[in-house]
């Protein structure tokens, strides 16, 4: 992959990851501030503080990435994140909605897999549907990134790597 074709994806990967990141923060907070105003520090729902203190550390981890010499570290972290986030919004669906995401009891009955099952899950609403795309598109740009990080590039400009050419 040429230098402009790389610096144009890593530059619509990091504008991706930014999106999921803020889509991350604001719907976590907009809930916690609910059960804030309600008295609750910690909400009986964890989604809430784990939205935003997830969606905080992916905006550290793009400016950390944005400084580092050795950049694969960071667009693999990024790939298991925004995969990870694609994964738990089904698979909290596919649990039965706890509460303590993975623990706890179940708020609704476990759901079975089913193209209709899916489609519905992933066109829910519009910022379900954004988040989703925004993270899978982003996967898929950073796996590019980290599987070319290690190419040659022409001119005496050093890699992803950190290593000169």
């Amino acid at each position: 992959m040429d230098e402009n074709t790389r610096r144009l994806v890593a530059f619509v990967a990091s504008q991706l990851v930014f999106v999921a990141a803020l889509i991350h923060v604001a719907v976590g907070a907009v809930n916690w501030i609910r059960w804030l105003s309600a008295g609750f520090l910690l909400p009986q729902d964890a989604r809430w503080p784990v939205f935003v203190l997830s969606g905080l550390a992916v905006i550290v981890g793009i400016y950390a990435a944005s400084r580092a010499e050795n950049r694969r570290p960071y667009y693999l972290a990024g790939v298991v994140v925004m995969l990870g986030y694609v994964v738990a919004y089904f698979g909290w669906h596919l649990g039965g909605h706890r509460l303590f995401l993975v623990a706890g009891p179940a708020a609704g009955n476990a759901e079975t897999i089913t193209v209709q099952w899916f489609l519905d899950h992933l066109f829910a609403g519009a910022v379900e549907f954004v988040s989703i795309l925004v993270e899978t598109v982003a996967a898929v740009a950073l796996a590019v990134l980290y599987v070319t990080a290690g190419e040659q590039v022409s001119g005496d400009e050093p890699d992803d790597t950190g290593e000169e050419p």
